[in-house]
This record gives C-alpha cells, structure tokens and sequence, in this order.
C-alpha cells in the first residue's frame, strides 16, 4: 500500500509539473492582442483629419477649434487621433495619448482635478482689456490635463530643469522652459515691456521685482502641480498683487481687475500668455505661458458673453 501510494504522488507530480510547462509554453508562443483602436494620422489639414472620423464625433462644434488651438500652439506636438471601441476619442500628443471627452458631468472642483481636453477648454479666455468682473468660478485656463504637460516640458524636476534655458526679463535672469517656444515668447513679452516702460516709467514698479518662474510645487490647496512646476509661468511683483486666497470670500464678488495696466496684460497675451487676473479665484502677478488658450479665444467668433468687461473709461471699483 506504501508503495502504491508513493507512486501516485510521483505521478501526480509529474502531471502538475508537465501542466504547467505547457502552460508557460503557451503564454510565451502567445501573440499580443491587437489593438482595437483605429488611428486618423494628422497631416497638417485640421478639417480633413475630423471629417476622417465617425460621424458621431462630427456634432462636436468645439473639436475642429480645440484641435486647430493645439496646432497652432505647439507645432508638430499634434500626432493623430484615435478612436476606441468604448467611442472615445484619444488625442495624440507629444507621443502621449489622451482622452478627448470622458462623458462625465463635473462640478467645478471635479474639473480643476480630473479636466479631460475638452476641459481645459470649457470656458473662453476673455482678450478684452480691461477686464472688470468675472463670474463665480470663472476660470478660464485653470483646467490643465497634467500628463500633457509633463509630455510637453518634462515629467518631473530635474527633467524640465534640464529643459531651461535663462532668459533676460526686463533686467532680471530668469529660468524658463525652451521646449515649444516659451523661453522665446517671454523674451519677446521682455523686448515689448522695456519699450513700454521706457515710453511709461511708472509702470516700471511691476517689474522691478520678481515673485518667481521655475519652481516644481502643487497649487496651493490642492493636488496639481502648479504651472511653475514646469518653468512656463512667471510672477511679477507681489507688492502689486492681489490673490484671492489673501481676501475674505465675499471679496471674489466685488473684486475689480480695472487698476491693472492693460498694457502689460495685452503684451503678455500678444505673445501666448493668460493672466491670472482674468480668473474668478484672480492671481494678478502670475501669467502663464498657454498658447492654446489664446489661439482658441483668437478663433472664437465672439467675446465669451458671461464676462462683464469695463470700457476703458470706466473708473476703478473699489472691493467693499
């Protein structure tokens, strides 16, 4: 009985140990599972890559200006788009792929969190100067899909540090991201000020000091990396700052953006900027490199009709 016994745990052994050498065959002789998503390469035609799609993405009246926004802003970064079998649509860019719409209704803070493409686009970013009051959370620009960034400057601190490049500002060295453009733009933000300041000497005070540009840190109060994370922003003097973390909530209400020169907000904008005072939650010394943001308002055919703008001779309101 002893041996019988014996011999069948040898051969139950030799049958486990036979399984699953056939079964590590199998994994390893596996061909990979082709990919369900069909690819629409993009060859410098906006209008033909979207009529390429499925007529069900056609309805979609902010994808052929989204698309053209990104085109225009980061040249050769827009790759193709893809669609999968769930109907969603993936925008390649910078080798990076991302989902377009996520089909999921968000309350503000869901956006500022978790903003797919079409997110970063909810709201048009006003270009008429001055800008007086704004609607509650109103933030145009706000909504960044932090992948794309990290694909398009650098995925973490020393990557986008070895992507900087110094860049003289209206008398100040500074560190900025050459990567698309930004380091030349804010150079050429710097040769329009100095011209300016030297026709207008009292607003040179803006400029005189600097908060910051590269700094690799969260927004405060929440999860995101800042844009300054990715040396694409820059904060001008803090002594003519005002930020809405620095008032009392019923301050956002009555907040007046009229006493900020136009000039200085226009310069920036000329050359792909946005400026933190266009924002509900308002940050009035920073503005940010977001040449998608600007070219989808360029391409806008009206001005976005919540913002309340004041005409040049308004007079200032005072924050009750």
């Amino acid at each position: 009985m002893h041996h019988v016994a014996a011999f069948l745990r040898r051969g139950l052994a030799f049958f486990l140990i036979s399984l699953l050498a056939l079964l590590v065959e199998n994994l390893s002789s596996t061909e990979p599972v082709p990919s369900t998503n069909q690819r629409f390469e993009f060859h410098d035609d906006i209008q033909a890559l979207v009529a390429s799609l499925p007529d069900s993405f056609h309805q979609d009246q902010k994808l052929i200006p989204i698309l053209t926004a990104f085109a225009a802003a980061y040249p050769k970064a827009l790759q193709a788009l893809e669609t999968r079998a769930d109907q969603r649509l993936l925008v390649c860019l910078a080798g990076q792929k991302f989902i377009y719409n996520d089909g999921i209704t968000k309350t503000f803070d869901e956006r500022l969190e978790h903003p797919d493409i079409q997110d970063m686009f909810y709201q048009t970013y006003p270009l008429a100067n001055p800008t007086d009051r704004l609607p509650k959370d109103f933030d145009p620009g706000r909504y960044r899909v932090e992948a794309l960034f990290m694909a398009l400057y650098g995925d973490s601190e020393s990557a986008v540090a070895r992507n900087c490049v110094a860049v003289e500002f209206c008398g100040h060295s500074v560190k900025f991201n050459a990567r698309y453009n930004a380091a030349n733009a804010l150079r050429a933000v710097s040769g329009d000020l100095t011209q300016l300041l030297a026709q207008k000497p009292e607003l040179r005070s803006y400029v005189d000091k600097l908060r910051g540009t590269f700094n690799w840190r969260k927004v405060a109060g929440t999860e995101q990396l800042s844009n300054h994370s990715f040396a694409t922003a820059i904060d001008l003097n803090v002594q003519k700052a005002a930020y809405w973390r620095w008032v009392s909530p019923s301050q956002l209400e009555t907040f007046s953006r009229t006493n900020w020169p136009s000039e200085i907000i226009e310069t920036f904008e000329r050359h792909g900027f946005i400026w933190g005072g266009k924002w509900w939650h308002f940050d009035t010394m920073h503005f940010e490199y977001r040449p998608e943001i600007i070219a989808y308002s360029k391409g806008k055919p009206a001005p976005t009709p919540e913002v309340k703008t004041a005409l040049p001779s308004s007079p200032p309101v005072t924050p009750r």
